[in-house]
């Protein structure tokens, strides 16, 4: 809203901003075609810098301009410094070997960002939306977004072709309209609005020797209101209008779906970034089964082996060999009595798009319609793209492992491939920590079994889908570092140093078992799995010489359960030097991060040495201060007891805080990501840990109660009344609170011991 007597710089001002507005909005719609991520966050930050850019050219070429008697500061220039700009962002952000951006870019940069438009390309006419935002397809999106961004711009700051603005952002709006059929609505309302007010800033002109008349001003000015309520009006009747025909019978048959398949299909990626965080996957049912209760365990979709020490690929595509229903498929041969018994599983396939089937890991024959081989070398079963509702068969025939036979075989021999390790500039770092962490551990099988535990272990390494920033160019020496990850770089990790023990190893991808979504019934002991976008996997595969390729999970169990029973061996059993060692000099140990429920301590723990007075002339001071602070949190204890008293008996989870910050203030912390079910355990390990003892039975039983009830009050609906003798008679209400200040005293005295004179303290507390 600039009336026409507004400055100049005011006027290219505003339609800088409303074009940035429009094209950053715009750039949202893409979000339903690739699954937002870094990159959403990385083009605001790139239409914002190179608007600004464009703006302030501009500002100082009209200025220049007017001191002429000029109306305008030439088109040019302002969209050149746009261009340079751009592609100093592209280089530096898609150009660079790591996932920070490089200030000084070069000819590599640029080979780098071809490349990956190359690689964008690819998945483009590969994949069916909506696919991940991987860093190629970023580039595409962003780049995109800012070539879109100079158009639009060039047309309003530069021709003053206000009403043409929108042309350019068809570009942004055409993926989403014709792959999905659907537009946010919030981003609809907001470009238009941005729009509409465009046409209200009116176009340079040479700046008048007096000021318009005052009847002038106010009919410009009401003008300028008129537009933009106008553009409101139109935006909000627009939106209403969008909502209501999404309601409308047949419009779930959109005109799009004559052009493309739905925009619900998932396609597991091919090219891992190691160095990038994990982003939205989709809710979308992928596949449903069939299969005996125990299950199958993964099913796993391709394999990978190359690794350039950033990004995993298959290589190049391979055509498979034909086979029969009953032929077992595996790399070797197999001697079936020392196989399990035949378990059948039946797969419907849902919005999953692959052109290889998911098959379970461990041998298996397969029944299937359509032009389908099996890839020895990968052990994969390729060919046709998986239809919707297509159903296929897998008869397991899993392979008797255990602790013997895998010490027995030892690493087997396979090609170079499963054994190169990338040239980093930290990988003799990565085989000395490999060394150092499996010590004296003398086969191949123990060496793997403590990768794995020193991998899972909650109180080293922490599950996140967020991943911080590294700084070392090597992404598995930044994991090395801070500890923090998901499957692919706990998965890549122990692939890599399996490997620099000589121990063949290559990197699985597909799916989780899913949930039960059906029990099963007394005729049958079969269960019906459901498996989502969200249960996507990869694990690494060691291979042993006369037993093939074997799962291992160094990712935690709060995102894949427990790991494989035969990759688990009993304490004793285990070879000596198979428990996690300390951390190796030159590692730095990083605490896990603190999940985001977790409450954070309230008493406060750093100062426990006496405080030395620096003036000793003057004692009375030290002591007056010690006698506020202490008669302070005395006040502060009583008056918040008082109000917890007040307001009645605390819930299930404020009873369960009590017990959290408890312990806390003795320095003992739950792992991360601990749910209600695991808590009691986690309790009782992190006190052992840290005290040696094991906490009392009523304390324990204490823990269950208190986790039963948060986890009911999490998950369950609330409790309903029921009727004795024709009377309603409410549910029976448990007292948490005494139980947990019961819990936290038998937890204070078992550590009292240790915390001398604050014990009294904590318990005072405990009830804030």
């Amino acid at each position: 809203m600039i009336p026409a007597h507004a400055g100049p710089l005011a006027r290219v001002v505003a339609a800088a901003v409303l074009v940035a507005v429009a094209v950053g909005a715009s750039m949202l719609a893409l979000t339903t075609v690739v699954l937002p991520g870094p990159w959403v966050r990385e083009g605001l930050v790139g239409v914002a810098v190179v608007a600004a850019t464009t703006c302030a050219v501009r500002c100082v070429l009209d200025s220049r301009a007017r001191r002429r008697g000029e109306a305008g500061g030439g088109a040019v220039l302002p969209t050149l410094a746009g261009v340079v700009v751009t592609g100093w962002f592209l280089l530096s952000r898609y150009g660079s070997p790591t996932s920070d951006p490089d200030l000084v870019v070069g000819p590599e940069h640029a080979e780098r960002l071809v490349a990956r438009l190359g690689e964008a390309g690819e998945i483009v006419r590969a994949e069916v939306a909506p696919v991940p935002g991987t860093l190629p397809l970023a580039l595409l999106v962003v780049g995109g977004a800012l070539a879109v961004l100079l158009l639009a711009d060039l047309l309003v700051g530069g021709l003053h072709w206000h009403a043409a603005a929108g042309l350019p952002l068809l570009a942004l709006w055409a993926p989403p309209l014709v792959l999905v059929g659907d537009v946010p609505r919030a981003v609809f309302v907001v470009v238009v609005a941005a729009l509409l007010l465009l046409l209200t800033v009116p176009p340079p002109r040479t700046a008048p020797a007096t000021r318009p008349p005052g009847a002038v001003r106010r009919a410009e000015r009401s003008r300028a209101v008129l537009t933009s309520a106008t553009a409101v009006v139109v935006a909000l009747v627009a939106g209403a209008v969008a909502s209501a025909s999404s309601a409308l019978p047949g419009y779930a048959g959109a005109w799009y779906q004559a052009f493309t398949t739905s925009g619900d299909a998932i396609q597991l990626a091919e090219d891992l970034d190691v160095l990038g965080s994990l982003t939205e996957r989709s809710g979308e049912v992928v596949l449903t089964y069939t299969a005996p209760e125990e299950g199958v365990g993964p099913l796993r979709t391709y394999t990978a082996s190359a690794f350039d020490g950033r990004r995993w690929q298959r290589g190049d595509e391979r055509a498979g060999e034909a086979f029969a229903p009953d032929d077992l498929l595996w790399p070797e041969d197999l001697d079936a009595r020392g196989l399990d018994a035949p378990r059948s599983v039946t797969v419907t396939v849902g919005s999953l798009r692959e052109d290889q089937l998911p098959v379970a890991v461990e041998p298996r024959a397969v029944t299937v319609d359509g032009t389908w081989g099996y890839d020895p070398v990968r052990d994969e079963v390729v060919g046709d793209r998986t239809d919707p509702a297509a159903s296929y068969t897998l008869t397991v025939r899993a392979r008797e492992l255990g602790p013997d036979r895998l010490r027995e075989a030892g690493a087997g021999t396979a090609v170079d491939a499963y054994l190169e390790v990338p040239a980093t500039e930290h990988a003799d770092d990565v085989a000395d920590l490999a060394r150092e962490v499996v010590g004296d551990a003398g086969t191949a099988y123990d060496q793997a079994v403590v990768l794995q535990r020193w991998l899972r272990d909650p109180s080293r390494f922490t599950y996140a889908t967020e991943l911080p920033r590294g700084g070392t160019g090597d992404p598995v020496w930044d994991f090395l570092q801070h500890r923090t990850g998901y499957c692919v770089q706990f998965a890549t990790t122990m692939t890599v140093m399996a490997r620099t023990l000589g121990i063949p190893a290559r990197l699985g991808v597909g799916f989780l078992p899913g949930e039960a979504v059906e029990a099963p019934t007394q005729d049958d002991d079969t269960q019906v799995f459901q498996v989502t976008g969200q249960d996507s996997h990869a694990w690494p595969e060691l291979y042993f010489a006369g037993v093939g390729w074997v799962r291992f999970e160094p990712t935690p169990s709060v995102q894949t359960g427990p790991p494989p029973e035969y990759t688990e061996p009993a304490r004793g059993d285990a070879a000596p030097g198979a428990s996690p060692q300390p951390v190796p000099t030159g590692v730095q140990e990083v605490p896990p991060t603190r999940a985001a429920t977790e409450p954070t301590p309230t008493g406060s723990a750093a100062a426990t040495a006496p405080t030395t007075s620096r003036n000793p002339e003057r004692p009375w001071v030290v002591g007056g201060v010690v006698a506020v602070v202490v008669l302070a949190a005395a006040g502060a204890a009583l008056l918040l007891t008082r109000r917890r008293r007040a307001d009645g008996p605390p819930d299930a989870e404020e009873a369960w805080g009590r017990v959290v910050r408890s312990l806390a203030r003795d320095g003992i912390h739950l792992p991360p990501a601990t749910t209600p079910r695991q808590a009691p355990q986690a309790v009782v390990d992190a006190v052992v840990a840290a005290r040696g003892d094991r906490p009392s039975a009523e304390v324990r039983d204490g823990l269950e109660r208190l986790s039963s009830a948060v986890e009911d009050a999490r998950y369950a609906p609330p409790p309903a009344p029921h009727v004795e003798d024709g009377t309603e008679v409410e549910p029976e209400e448990v007292d948490l609170g005494e139980i947990a200040d019961a819990v936290v005293d038998a937890l204070a005295q078992g550590g009292s011991a240790r915390r001398g004179p604050r014990a009294w303290l904590g318990r005072l507390l405990r009830r804030s």
